[in-house]
């Protein structure tokens, strides 16, 4: 199974000014560094929800050893890291990593048709992350590899991929999902509960989680 660098940053001021100024630093210096040093910049996008001023993106890798390869060519890019400082002193980066493992129904068959596919606009996301109980991050991957083929048969979500922290908060498991029709009936409130053979045993087992909408940025290969 892949290995997953989540990498957020919270970018101050809180202004589409100073996003846009970080966005364009990504898209003409920081992703054509990535190219050069062979990390996989899979996805990138603007969050919304919670705290403003932040993105998040995600690096795969084949394995622990082949992301600290990578990350340590990357550390060596004196080019690189003398634009960073001359950006920071225009505007205020804050950045969180977590290493992950991808989990069983997050798929690389998955991932690969969401990368493959041409969308006509970029597709709404939206990041679901789940605390487990203590011992429940196995039941709760069983539980969530039903509810993703539910989701799939109903045109509803469309799993992009998942993973487990590896090194980071223990029990943490992040989905990522395309939304094909918006977000718009996430919002809306209704009666009833019509996954609570699914959801129902899931919160037995991860009794904690929080959603967040994602907006692909320009240079994300999943758009």
């Amino acid at each position: 199974m892949a290995v997953l660098l989540e990498v957020r940053h919270r970018i101050k001021p809180i202004t589409n000014t100073a996003f846009d100024l970080f966005v364009d630093f990504y898209a003409d210096t920081v992703v054509p560094a990535t190219e050069r040093h062979g990390i996989d910049l899979i996805g990138a996008w603007k969050m919304t929800g919670g705290e403003m001023g932040w993105d998040i993106s995600l690096q795969r890798y084949e394995s622990m050893a082949h992301a600290e390869e990578c990350l340590a060519s990357l550390a060596q890019d004196q080019a690189l890291w003398s634009a960073v400082e001359k950006l920071r002193g225009e505007i205020e980066i804050e950045e969180v990593t977590k290493f992950t493992q991808s989990v069983s129904y997050g798929t690389e068959a998955r991932l690969e048709a969401a990368l493959s596919a041409s969308p006509d606009q970029p597709r709404q996301y939206m990041l679901a992350v789940l605390q487990t109980a203590t011992g429940g991050l196995l039941p709760a991957i069983d539980a969530i590899g039903g509810l993703v083929d539910t989701m799939d048969s109903a045109g509803a979500l469309q799993l992009v991929t998942a993973y487990a922290s590896r090194i980071g908060r223990s029990g943490e498991l992040t989905d990522l999902w395309i939304m094909p029709h918006g977000a718009s009936g996430m919002l809306d409130y209704r009666a009833g509960d019509p996954l609570k053979d699914i959801i129902g045993p899931l919160r037995k087992h991860a009794p904690e989680e929080s959603i967040t909408f994602l907006n692909p940025l320009p240079y994300s290969k999943l758009q």
